[in-house]
């Protein structure tokens, strides 16, 4: 099994986060079959999904700050391809949640103590509902008339 600590924290984003918007899954689905450039990605994911060509850049400026992506100059082209850095990433946040997951403790009170780290945990406020006691702010409370609008006075008060 792999450990998060294999995988050096270099991106800026979480994988989920990178791979949330359905135009970067599409991105990334298109550059699986090879490498590509811009314009091509814009045509193709600007007309699915109705986004400009700066949209779509924004989206690959993204993937490749996650890791996903790479790019290369090539005189007036800019051409992108997956790499494995983003994936190697994302495949040991996914390796991290399975292990947690697989010491999941259940409701047994004994055994979410020794492998739960959130178990001695106490919640300082109560959360909203039933055994909390309703509590008025003071928003939406004047304690002085409001101010009348006179034309010769303006805003302040006559005195």
């Amino acid at each position: 099994m792999r450990s998060t600590q294999s995988v050096p924290l270099l991106f800026p984003m979480h994988p989920f986060e990178a791979l949330a918007e359905p135009a970067r899954r599409r991105i990334i689905d298109i550059l699986a079959s090879g490498e590509h450039t811009a314009g091509e990605l814009a045509a193709v994911v600007g007309g699915e999904f109705r986004i400009s060509r700066t949209a779509v850049s924004k989206h690959l400026r993204i993937l490749r700050d996650a890791g996903f992506v790479d790019v290369r100059g090539d005189f007036q082209w800019r051409w992108y391809r997956l790499t494995s850095a983003g994936f190697e990433h994302l495949e040991a946040v996914v390796a991290s949640i399975r292990q947690k997951w697989e010491l999941r403790a259940g409701w047994d009170d004994e055994l979410a103590r020794e492998t739960d780290p959130l178990a001695g945990f106490t919640r300082p406020v109560p959360r909203k509902g039933p055994g909390r006691p309703p509590r008025r702010g003071r928003r939406g409370s004047q304690v002085t008339p409001p101010i009348a609008s006179e034309p010769d006075q303006g805003w302040t008060r006559g005195s």
